[in-house]
């Protein structure tokens, strides 16, 4: 898989300022939403944003901070999104105790939009799919993987919980607008091959330098035109493990036809200048992608699937805000429709919301992974986090469809985790060892 640099503009924010220039997607954003006609990367504003996430573990603190600041109710009740995802259901007593001190706070608050149990799923595709993120705006959550929103065109960004408490009081944030990197896609996506895997790649091509710390990636052409949302949201959310501000992609027609309905609230069409400047355009054509796998402990020390095959694990996992959705589900269940996980393999599902879990449910899928072997658990950030549903033990070799590998990541320190695509860790069950969904 090759890749070229076919331009390179702009290299610091002293140059911008001494051009004349149409603006990013991601400027575009900052400068409606502060209420100026234009902004240049390395300026500071101050935006109103659409939507301030918090969710179980961080939400008491992050109340706490919001009524340290003066204000006894926040700033819009419909804004503020609450949703129990990372302890829910409860492992254990001090989990259930944090969750039932969690609740009472919203509940005083009298938030309108809360995701508990039984309603849940992981916030950031609850921010998604129940349209509390909108093109041309800019939300934010208390979790790092905020960067997901891009996938609708917003600006999505994850803060601690001292500046949530100050849009949750205000219905504002600060930024510093971020120098712009874009991704051009060309060619036609083949078989088996998924968003994850070039977001996979795109990690082994860039690595962790720091080159692309608090810039914004944009995501164009072709390929990404044809892309579903649940790709566009997998692109879009591991941009914040290269380091990134936020991703972002162009709302479209696919945009309009998944917000029609779930909305909440009006939207435009923005997308970038034709003269809009970046400091780099990397141009990446699919055609000869292959499944991508990143190796254990580093998310950028990727390999194509071909040089891992045959490579035994024992636990397969797929979920999270990066692989929990109906279409990654649709492709499992069409790997291992009337086959059997190896038997050398425990294998766990978990769907993103409430909402693919009954998607998936309707379709037939869960009753295809069942029949097939597969564990089937209640929508939750699960193992992703370490905390519970399938937590890594010492000796543990995982093949997972999550986000992060690093040490300890899904629990033991002793535990290998690899990262792959949902249709990799589906082919690689049926096998016992790591496998290419290529050669089904």
């Amino acid at each position: 898989m090759t890749y070229q640099i076919y331009e390179q503009t702009v290299n610091h924010p002293d140059q911008i300022n001494k051009l004349t220039m149409g603006m990013t997607i991601t400027e575009k954003i900052m400068a409606h939403n502060s209420g100026r006609d234009q902004v240049k990367p390395g300026e500071l504003v101050w935006v109103d944003v659409e939507s301030v996430m918090t969710m179980d573990y961080l939400g008491k603190t992050c109340f706490e901070k919001f009524r340290s600041l003066g204000p006894s109710e926040v700033f819009d009740k419909d804004k503020v999104i609450c949703v129990s995802d990372h302890l829910v259901p409860p492992p254990n007593q001090k989990f259930a105790t944090m969750l039932n001190e969690w609740r009472e706070v919203v509940r005083q608050h009298d938030i309108t939009h809360f995701y508990d149990l039984g309603r849940q799923g992981i916030a950031h595709q609850i921010m998604v799919e129940q349209g509390h993120v909108l093109p041309g705006k800019i939300s934010i959550g208390t979790d790092s993987h905020a960067n997901t929103y891009g996938a609708v065109g917003a600006v999505g960004n994850a803060v601690g919980v001292t500046d949530a408490a100050v849009a949750m009081a205000t219905g504002k944030a600060w930024f510093r607008v971020p120098e712009a990197v874009k991704f051009h896609i060309t060619g036609v996506w083949q078989p088996w091959v998924m968003a994850k895997d070039l977001s996979l790649h795109i990690m082994g091509m860039m690595h962790w330098n720091g080159h692309l710390i608090y810039k914004t990636l944009e995501f164009t052409g072709p390929a990404i035109d044809s892309l579903d949302m649940a790709g566009r949201m997998t692109l879009c959310n591991m941009t914040v493990d290269l380091g990134a501000k936020n991703g972002i992609i162009k709302p479209d027609q696919t945009t309009k036809t998944y917000l029609e309905g779930v909305a909440k609230g009006e939207w435009e069409m923005i997308e970038s200048d034709a003269d809009a400047q970046y400091e780099e355009v990397y141009e990446i054509d699919i055609n000869d992608l292959a499944p991508t796998v990143a190796l254990p402990d580093k998310l950028d020390d990727t390999v194509t699937v071909d040089q891992l095959v045959g490579t035994k694990f024992n636990k397969a996992f797929v979920g999270t805000c990066t692989n929990g959705r109906l279409e990654d589900i649709e492709v499992i269940a069409r790997i291992l429709k009337d086959k059997q996980v190896h038997r050398d393999v425990n294998m766990i599902l978990v769907p993103a919301s409430q909402t693919v879990y009954l998607e998936a449910l309707q379709a037939g899928h869960l009753e295809t992974l069942i029949k097939a072997g597969v564990a089937i658990d209640t929508p939750s950030c699960a193992a992703c986090a370490g905390i519970h549903t399938g937590v890594a033990g010492d000796g543990d070799i995982v093949l997972s469809a999550g986000n992060r590998n690093m040490k300890g990541r899904m629990g033991s320190k002793n535990a290998q985790i690899y990262l792959s695509s949902p249709a990799v860790v589906a082919a690689s069950a049926l096998k016992g060892v790591i496998s290419d969904p290529r050669n089904l």
